[in-house]
């Protein structure tokens, strides 16, 4: 099993490095190309498909993950489920796509920036069938597809990234981004609809219309539709919630700070989502996969471990991210978005809680989505009043301080809750370890070594500060395999070499 993960794992791990570094190494292109009111412009798009994403989407990955996960045994069963989960992202994707089509002018007055009705439903269209692409998507991490899942979200990257370079040498501004979005997420479509119509039951129309018409919604099949809505919308709300946190931060730095002021928070977010980049071949890899683990034997102390790994490696990758990463935006931004550079620290961190969170809370999860829902909108409302008194007075500082108190509390209550439903026995010292010696090295760094290296911000001293943080990075990580917090390459590779003589 560790082997086949490790290698599920490793596909993942390629496919997103070549999928979101190629968004990632765009940015100093973007950058140039537009200016920082272009910029927060496209950024406030970007979150209103954000929002229209998670309305579309309706929980129903999750919901694929738990009844699928839970009847992988009954191949008859699974089908049915993904056809029922598949009907209803139709469903709800034809919903808001009429729905979008005669709200557009009212969405465009309330949006905190000037946008045209083609640039919404520019926006709006990816975001539409992010709930059908969701579907397909999620069945191949769960059959361990992970080759075929990465090379065609690799293939749309990259289609993607061609046509953003020539339409922005063409001069089309930020409509160049949002029609390569259209185009490239079209593609992904018609790529997966041959592969989903293999995963459901060949009869699924005809029973649905038998089932309605015989007996209406009082049918086994449309119970377990209701069910599988039931479970879902939970997931959505809680996702609104989760926003409130991490969009509506956006949304109040243009109307509050300005759409310059926007753009360069934008620029430190994107950055600081590097570190969930990192962390997401072990995500796709696991959160799949733990339902069908728990019920395996042992299978409580295997997810406890499992947790426990992605959160230290979460707060290691941070910890080395927050060395590096600040004097490596200095070196490769305009001198417009060098503010970014700072406040990516603080984002790091609040992305560091917000990984451990999302692992540590499968108890949440476990028999109903509900409880989940509950803990993401009492962080939202605290984080609403947060921006709502703060972010006019101390801007981008403001909404950075409320999340990393948001997400901190949200981490607490999952855990307690999580622990009170569903037992699990995590071993906390590897990770208090981790966060103790990551913390000593910042400090080092930021307090001493900085100061000396980095009086002037010339391209040598950059430079230079890059290869200090790098090499203290390395000690950190030698500290953390000498405790045996991580395991030794060598033994790593002595242990792969045995396997293989023995094979």
């Amino acid at each position: 099993m560790k082997s086949s993960a490790i290698n599920q794992a490793a596909y993942y791990a390629l496919g997103i490095v070549m999928m979101k570094g190629i968004s990632l190494l765009m940015i100093p292109f973007v950058t140039r190309q537009l200016s920082p009111t272009e910029y927060g412009t496209l950024e406030i798009l970007l979150i209103f498909a954000d929002i229209s994403t998670l309305i579309i989407g309706f929980g129903l990955v999750e919901a694929l993950n738990r009844y699928v996960g839970l009847s992988a045994d009954n191949r008859g069963a699974s089908q049915t489920l993904i056809s029922q989960c598949f009907t209803l992202a139709i469903f709800v994707c034809t919903l808001v796509m009429v729905s979008l089509y005669f709200s557009a002018n009212s969405i465009i007055s309330l949006l905190p920036a000037k946008v045209s009705t083609t640039q919404l439903f520019l926006i709006a269209f990816p975001a539409l069938l992010e709930g059908v692409i969701a579907i397909p998507l999620t069945l191949m991490r769960m059959q361990s597809l992970a080759k075929y899942f990465c090379l065609l979200n690799v293939v749309k990257a990259v289609l993607q990234a061609i046509m953003v370079i020539v339409l922005l040498r063409l001069d089309y501004g930020i409509d160049a981004i949002l029609i390569a979005g259209a185009a490239s997420s079209l593609f992904l479509v018609l790529c997966l609809l041959p592969y989903q119509w293999q995963q459901m039951d060949k009869d699924w129309y005809s029973r649905w219309y038998r089932s309605l018409y015989s007996t209406g919604f009082k049918s086994d099949y449309w119970h377990k539709m209701f069910e599988i809505m039931r479970y879902g919308g939970p997931i959505v709300l809680g996702r609104l919630g989760l926003f409130a946190m991490t969009g509506l931060d956006r949304w109040l730095l243009a109307d509050k700070v300005g759409i310059e002021q926007l753009a360069v928070y934008a620029i430190a977010v994107k950055f600081a989502m590097i570190l969930a980049l990192l962390m997401q071949p072990f995500g796709l890899w696991w959160f799949p996969y733990r339902f069908t683990l728990l019920k395996q034997q042992d299978g409580k102390s295997q997810c406890a471990h499992y947790a426990t790994l992605g959160t230290n490696l979460g707060l290691i990758l941070g910890f080395i991210m927050l060395l590096t990463l600040p004097t490596f935006m200095q070196l490769i931004l305009p001198t417009a978005y060098h503010d970014a550079a700072l406040i990516v620290m603080a984002l790091l961190a609040v992305n560091m809680i917000k990984h451990a969170g999302d692992l540590l809370n499968l108890g949440c999860f476990i028999n109903s989505s509900m409880s989940q829902m509950w803990v993401q909108w009492l962080c939202a409302i605290i984080a609403i009043f947060g921006y709502v008194l703060f972010i006019e007075d101390y801007g981008v500082w403001a909404a950075a301080a409320v999340l990393f108190f948001v997400y901190f509390l949200r981490l607490v209550l999952f855990y307690f809750y999580s622990q009170h439903v569903l037992h699990l026995p995590y071993q906390h010292k590897t990770w208090l370890l981790t966060l103790v010696l990551g913390g000593f090295a910042v400090g080092i760094f930021y307090l001493g070594l900085q100061p000396l290296l980095l009086g002037q911000l010339d391209v040598v001293n950059l430079i230079i500060g890059l290869i200090v943080s790098a090499g203290l990075s390395l000690m950190y990580l030698a500290l953390l395999i000498f405790y045996k917090v991580l395991p030794s390459p060598l033994i790593l590779w002595q242990q792969r070499q045995t396997k293989v003589v023995t094979l």
